[in-house]
């Protein structure tokens, strides 16, 4: 009994840790006091001269900006006409090769009465194409526009058939990146 809880147990973590995940990385001005923040706004400004896919998506648009809404009043901030600092978002996609290291196989076979046999070797790597998206969300002085704060996070991108598996990506990607911030400060 207890084997098989153990591999049904290995076979639930494996599954859940081989699934694709954001991969986050954050800069922040070690300078700024972010404990002091409690209120934000979009930095309109910067978000209307952004080349970026969000610029030609306004639904994709809408969906980041609603998740990052929900986050930071989540995290305890408050949208406010006079903000302690200022919110910006860009979303690409590009596309990459992934190599699987040369796997070299042998196979063999045999027919009926010595005939149709064969022999085969395969020694071959394989080359494929994915696209991953990257999503960077900034934070910015009100005053100066300085940046403050830069999170980065990028996942595979998969074809999604419904609003629904969209949102739950977008929030997948807004909720690792935000994770991070307000940054520890040491």
């Amino acid at each position: 009994m207890n084997k098989k809880l153990l591999l049904i147990l290995f076979f639930i973590i494996f599954g859940l840790t081989s699934c694709s995940t954001v991969q986050v990385s954050e800069d922040f001005d070690s300078t700024y006091n972010f404990a002091g923040a409690t209120t934000y706004n979009w930095n309109k400004e910067l978000q209307a001269t952004t080349v970026d896919l969000l610029k030609n998506d306004e639904l994709l648009k809408n969906r980041f900006v609603k998740a990052i809404d929900s986050t930071l009043t989540t995290q305890g901030y408050a949208l406010s006409d006079s903000p302690d600092f200022l919110v910006s978002c860009t979303y690409n996609i590009t596309s990459r090769l992934r190599s699987e290291p040369i796997q070299p196989t042998i196979g063999v076979g045999y027919g009926r009465y010595g005939r149709f046999g064969g022999f085969g070797v395969h020694s071959g790597s394989t080359v494929s194409q994915y696209d991953r998206g990257e999503l960077t969300i900034n934070i910015h002085e009100t005053k100066g526009g300085n940046l403050l704060w830069k999170g980065i996070g990028t996942q595979e991108v998969f074809t999604h058939n419904n609003p629904e598996q969209i949102s739950q990506y977008v929030n997948e990607m807004v909720n690792a990146i935000l994770s991070q911030f307000p940054p520890s400060q040491q």
